[in-house]
């Protein structure tokens, strides 16, 4: 089975943070129901990570929920704890969430065996962005869906701001491809009867309303994206990887422990990116406090 995963190469940055070949299923939502006891809706929440490579803290962002809860259900219920660390690139990002890595045997790939995506995108580029430090949510689909499983963490590199706006036409197109792929796709069957039928007026007319529906929901998360100067400060000063702004949603930030991701993530690592040794997840803690 060959396995893609983001390579911190120029022409490839634009590849998904993927562990599994595209598939043709329809997604399917299923959300775990919110958990009034798991999230606090009115205040910050934090998630410990102690690996053995050190500790680091997790800010989660109340303005993208599902993917909030997703991580504190997770790590409540002690669904981290034991995970191996996979995806490991120097100067690009480490990743995790592979709920069958624990106890694997060296050189066996990790991040194969995962969900469908299930939890609606909650991408806010005005907001969020692929920062030094931000925690995304992982996609096998190239979709506006994410996987509920696998996460990762930037560490990137500083960025000249005339390099980070030679990004921005691609992503916007990008992100309108995303959210349109992802509310064409339950009309595949009908799209592809079209097509073999030759029934291309309707085809058009079809296209044309799912386009629409996508730039109604752009336009709901503020429209077409611009950079602003304190982000462009941000990724010169602090950097990141604006490669994969517009994919993949981001939904927290470490603010604790960022040397201990460096440290991971130059970890020596197997030709499918598996640290050697591993660096595992002790255990993961949900804070109300922090």
């Amino acid at each position: 089975m060959r396995i893609s995963f983001l390579f911190a190469f120029p022409v490839l940055m634009l590849a998904l943070v993927s562990c599994k070949p595209k598939q043709n299923k329809a997604v399917q939502v299923q959300v775990d129901p919110m958990l009034t006891d798991t999230v606090i809706v009115d205040s910050d929440q934090y998630v410990k990570f102690e690996t053995t490579k050190g500790t680091f803290v997790v800010k989660l962002f109340r303005e993208t929920p599902l993917h909030r809860h997703n991580m504190a259900i997770h790590a409540k219920y002690g669904k981290y704890d034991g995970q191996l660390f996979f995806g490991v690139q120097k100067n690009f990002k480490v990743q995790c969430g592979d709920l069958t890595s624990r106890g694997k045997a060296p050189k066996v790939v990790l991040g194969v065996e995962d969900k469908p995506d299930t939890i609606r995108g909650e991408i806010n580029l005005n907001k969020f962005y692929h920062r030094r430090g931000a925690v995304a949510q992982a996609s096998m689909h190239q979709t506006d869906y994410s996987t509920s499983q696998q996460f990762y963490i930037v560490t990137g590199v500083k960025v000249k701001p005339a390099d980070v706006m030679k990004n921005l036409t691609a992503i916007n197109k990008r992100f309108h491809k995303v959210v349109k792929d992802s509310i064409t796709r339950p009309y595949s069957p009908l799209i592809r009867e079209y097509r073999d039928k030759k029934l291309n007026n309707k085809l058009s007319v079809l296209n044309d309303r799912l386009t629409k529906q996508a730039d109604s929901i752009i336009a709901a998360r503020g429209g077409r994206f611009e950079y602003s100067q304190a982000q462009l400060d941000d990724y010169a000063n602090v950097g990141g990887t604006p490669s994969l702004d517009g994919y993949y949603t981001v939904f927290g930030q470490v603010v604790e422990g960022m040397d201990v991701i460096d440290s991971i993530s130059m970890s020596k690592t197997d030709i499918n990116y598996r640290p050697v040794p591993d660096v595992r997840i002790i255990k993961a803690t949900l804070l109300d406090t922090y």
